[in-house]
C-alpha cells in the first residue's frame, strides 16, 4: 500500500470519548392500560397423608391418584383422547360469546416414575383442557375447538420416592412438601387468584367437589407465577417504528453490558412478522430492577398482509412477558400486581418511544384499543442521551477500524456499505476486490462490534442504525479525504490481479495482504483432511455460512472413469 493510499490519523479532537453511563430518571406518564394476556400459576396440594406414604402409589388418596383412577375408569385407551369429560361446562368466568363449553382430558408420560433399570415404571400426568362447541353450516354435529379464552390444567405427582429414568431422584423444594402439583395455563386473566379459580373450577367439574380441599391442603409458599403477559394491539403503519425501538433497546442494554440477551427476528416476505428480545437487566434502561427476565416482542398473524385493515388480526401486538428467573424461586402469586405493572410499564414505555399514541391502538375481542382505561406508569428518561452516547461510541469504532494501518480492506468495506446504503456479499466482493472469505470475516467482526448488521436472505450488510449510517459517512470522509470511487476501484483491481498471480503460482487462493494477518487467511484442505463431514458442509452452504467460493471440485478428464 502506498503512502497516498494510507488513511491519515485523526487529531484527538476528531475522536470523542463519551461516557457510556448515561444518568437516567423517571417521569410519570399516562397510557391506555396494556391488557393482561397469557398466564400460568403453579400450586402444590399437600394431600398425601403421612400414614399413606408407605402405601403403593395407587392406594394413595391424593388428587393425582384420583385423576389417574378417572382415566383408568373412563378413558383407558389413548385412542379415545381427548376424552370429553364434561359436555356442558359452566363457570362465571367463561365469555358470553354464544358458545357452549366443555372440558376434555388426556394423559401423557411424565418425567419421573418408580423403580430402576428394566423395572422402571413412568408416571403419567393428567391434563384438563377447555374447549368450546361450534357447528359449521354444512355440519350436522357440533365440533370442539379451542377458543380465545384458553385453559389447560396439568396434574402431577409430587412424591419423595419418585425418580427419573436414569435413577436420579426427583427433587423439589422441601418447604413445598409432598402431594399433588397442579399448574394452570390460561388467557385473559387479570390476577393470579383468577387463574387459580379457573383451575379448581375445572378440577371439581371433572373429578367432583370432594376431589380437592384447597383451604386444607394448598401450600401457601408453593403458589408461584410461571407465566405472565401484557400487550397492546396497534396500527400496522407503526410496526417499523416499534421494531426499530426494540432494536435500539437491545443495543443499549448490550452497550451497558452485564446482561443475558436473547434476540430473535423473523422477516417474512411482506415485512416483519416478529421481532423479539429477552433481557435480565432492564434496569440498564432505567426500569426498576427485577430478579427475573422479561421478553419484549412484536408479532402478528402470518397471513396479516392478506387481511383488510378493518380486521384487527391485520395489526400487530407489542407484548412483554415474564420469562422465568435465572436463580431462586419464581414470583409468588401475591406479587402478581408487581409483575404485571413491570410488564405494562415496559410495553407502555416502548410504545411511547416508538410514537404510538392512543389513536394508534386497535381494539379486538379482549382489548379495548383507544377505549382502554388510562394507566399511570413510570417511564425512564434519558434514552435520547443514551442513544447519542451509544452512537458516538459506535462511530468511534468506525474510526478505529477505518484507520487500521495494515490494511485498507476494512475502510473500503465500510465505505461501500455507506455509499450504497447497504450491500450484498457479491457487491462487496465486486467493489472491493477482496476474496469472499475476507469479506465475510470482516463483516462478521464488524457485526460483533455493533457497527454493521446482516439482514435477510440473501444477506444485506447495513449499518446498525440510521444514526450510525449518517455518522459513518462523515467519519469515512475525515479518515481518507479526497478518496474517490476511482481510487477504490484501483485498489480492488490491484487485489484481484495479486490473487490471480498467487493462484497461478499455486499460492493460497485467499492469501490477501488486506486480510491483515495469517489468522484471517483461508487454508484449503482436501475433504478427508477436514474435521467436518459432508453433511455439515451441505448444512453450512444451505445456511449461507459458506458459499460456492468455499468449495473446489476436481473435474474429471474425458478418459477418466467416475468413481463407482
Amino acid at each position: 500500500m502506498s503512502a497516498d493510499d494510507a488513511p491519515r490519523h485523526l487529531d484527538d479532537e476528531d475522536v470523542q470519548d463519551v461516557d457510556a453511563d448515561a444518568v437516567t430518571g423517571t417521569t410519570t406518564e399516562t397510557f391506555p392500560r396494556p391488557r393482561a394476556h397469557g398466564a400460568a400459576v403453579a400450586n402444590v396440594l399437600n394431600d398425601l397423608a403421612p400414614s399413606e406414604r408407605e402405601h403403593a402409589p395407587q392406594d394413595r388418596n391424593t388428587l393425582y391418584q384420583t385423576a389417574v383412577d378417572y382415566w383408568m375408569q373412563h378413558v383407558q385407551d389413548a385412542a379415545q383422547e381427548p376424552y370429553v369429560a364434561v359436555e356442558d361446562f359452566a363457570a362465571s368466568w367463561l365469555p358470553d360469546d354464544g358458545h357452549d363449553y366443555a372440558l376434555v382430558t388426556k394423559s401423557s408420560r411424565w418425567k419421573a416414575g418408580t423403580g430402576h433399570g428394566d423395572d422402571y415404571t413412568p408416571y403419567f400426568q393428567q391434563h384438563l383442557m377447555l374447549r368450546r362447541w361450534t357447528r359449521d353450516d354444512d355440519e350436522d354435529e357440533a365440533q370442539l375447538e379451542k377458543g380465545p379464552l384458553a385453559l389447560h390444567v396439568e396434574i402431577m405427582p409430587q412424591y419423595e420416592d419418585l425418580v427419573y429414568s436414569s435413577g436420579d431422584p426427583l427433587h423439589f423444594p422441601d418447604e413445598y412438601g409432598e402431594g399433588t402439583r397442579v399448574v394452570a395455563w390460561t388467557t385473559w386473566a387479570e390476577s393470579g387468584s383468577a387463574v387459580e379459580t379457573r383451575m379448581y373450577d375445572a378440577i371439581r367439574a371433572v373429578y367432583g367437589d370432594d376431589a380437592v380441599d384447597v383451604e386444607r391442603d394448598r401450600n401457601p409458599a408453593a403458589r408461584r407465577i410461571q407465566k405472565a403477559e401484557a400487550h397492546v394491539r396497534f396500527a400496522q403503519e407503526k410496526k417499523n417504528a416499534v421494531v426499530e425501538t426494540i432494536e435500539q433497546s437491545q443495543r443499549l442494554i448490550d452497550y451497558g453490558g452485564a446482561s443475558e440477551i436473547d434476540a430473535y427476528q423473523q422477516r417474512a416476505q411482506a415485512g416483519w412478522q416478529e421481532a423479539r428480545v429477552e433481557f435480565d437487566r432492564w434496569s440498564l434502561l432505567g426500569f426498576d430492577a427485577q430478579r427475573y427476565s422479561t421478553e419484549l416482542k412484536v408479532y402478528q398473524a402470518q397471513d396479516w398482509h392478506k387481511r383488510p385493515l378493518s380486521d384487527h388480526f391485520a395489526h400487530p401486538k407489542l407484548e412483554a412477558s415474564f420469562s422465568g428467573t435465572n436463580d431462586g424461586a419464581l414470583p409468588h402469586v401475591d406479587d402478581w400486581d408487581d409483575v404485571l405493572d413491570h410488564l405494562r410499564a415496559v410495553v407502555a414505555t416502548h410504545a411511547h418511544w416508538a410514537g404510538v399514541e392512543r389513536a394508534d391502538l386497535v381494539a379486538d375481542d379482549y382489548f379495548q384499543g383507544p377505549g382502554a382505561p388510562a394507566y399511570d406508569y413510570e417511564r425512564p428518561t434519558g434514552r435520547r442521551e443514551m442513544l447519542r452516547s451509544e452512537y458516538e461510541d459506535r462511530a468511534t469504532d468506525v474510526y478505529r477500524e477505518a484507520l487500521k494501518e495494515s490494511t485498507t480492506a476494512v475502510y473500503d468495506l465500510l465505505d461501500v456499505v455507506a455509499q450504497e446504503h447497504g450491500a450484498t456479499y457479491d457487491h462487496l466482493e465486486d467493489m472491493t476486490g477482496l476474496a469472499r472469505s475476507t469479506v465475510r470475516y470482516h463483516v462478521r467482526r464488524l457485526v460483533d462490534a455493533g457497527v454493521l448488521e446482516r439482514l435477510g436472505n440473501p444477506v444485506l450488510v447495513v449499518y446498525s442504525s440510521e444514526a450510525l449510517y449518517d455518522k459513518a459517512r462523515n467519519v469515512l470522509e475525515k479518515v481518507n479525504p479526497g478518496d474517490s470511487p476511482e481510487d477504490r476501484q484501483e485498489r480492488a483491481d490491484a487485489r484481484r490481479e495479486r490473487r490471480e498471480r498467487e493462484r497461478d503460482a499455486d499460492a493460497t487462493p485467499d492469501a490477501d495482504e488486506d486480510a491483515g494477518s495469517a489468522r484471517e487467511r483461508s487454508v484449503w484442505r482436501y475433504l478427508d483432511e477436514w474435521d467436518g463431514t459432508p453433511s455439515l458442509l451441505i448444512d453450512e452452504l444451505l445456511q449461507d455460512e459458506r458459499t460456492e467460493r468455499d468449495v473446489r471440485v476436481r473435474l474429471l478428464d474425458d478418459e477418466d472413469d467416475p468413481p463407482t
